[in-house]
């Protein structure tokens, strides 16, 4: 497919994740996902990893073209998701999800939470990540990065992705079959928890895993 085409086509996916996220607004939830939500642990939302590990210490780029090293990010919690701008459903609806649990902490509060967004599109550049991570949130952050250090960080999260062999198979044309978990790191940077896709929705619960993570009181302010 030319290349023109190919732009004009991310464009459209473009729209529809704005579509998807008038949806979400609206309360009613757009989610094809390709994992099911297991059973949870007991006293966190989330699946509690136990003992704790520290966290993958990756380095990647940001869509201000700055070098993104997890190591730098201490002192904040990250939400860690992997996926790619041209997704039809299930990248819209978990960064929407992702930001309505941001939004359901203190102001105060949100700014020590990051969430952070690996492209592993190869096609998904610095310019079309800026484009779209703030159609979710100002504070977003989408990374990119050589196709090596992608590799090495989607397996070290336990994220898989590969060419959608059921999509358009063009040469710019074609989906990405990929893991649809989101992973939190604390600010000490232990990975903690693990979120299917479908727990992403309940923003209240997430936010009280969030507040539990930093130490804070559960419930509203």
């Amino acid at each position: 497919m030319p290349e023109a085409s190919a732009k004009k086509n991310r464009r459209a996916a473009l729209r529809l994740a704005l579509a998807l996220i008038a949806l979400v607004g609206s309360g009613i939830f757009v989610i094809a996902g390709m994992e099911s939500a297991n059973k949870t642990d007991m006293t966190w939302f989330g699946k509690s990893l136990e003992p704790l590990r520290a966290a993958y210490p990756f380095e990647l780029t940001d869509q201000n073209g700055n070098a993104f090293r997890l190591e730098d990010q201490r002192g904040s919690l990250i939400l860690l998701n992997f996926g790619f701008t041209c997704c039809p459903n299930i990248c819209p609806s978990s960064l929407a999800n992702l930001a309505a649990a941001r939004r359901a902490l203190p102001e105060e509060v949100r700014d020590r939470v990051s969430v952070v967004f690996v492209s592993v599109d190869k096609r998904d550049d610095i310019s079309d990540l800026k484009k779209y991570m703030p159609m979710f949130d100002e504070k977003f952050t989408g990374l990119t990065g050589s196709p090596e250090a992608i590799g090495n960080t989607a397996r070290a999260y336990g994220a898989f992705y590969r060419k959608d062999p059921k999509g358009p198979q063009g040469e710019e044309d074609y989906l990405i079959d990929h893991s649809t978990s989101t992973c939190l790191i604390d600010p000490k940077g232990n990975l903690r928890l693990v979120y299917k896709i479908d727990q992403l929705a309940n923003a209240e619960a997430m936010a009280g895993d969030i507040r539990r993570v930093l130490g804070l009181p559960q419930g509203k302010d």
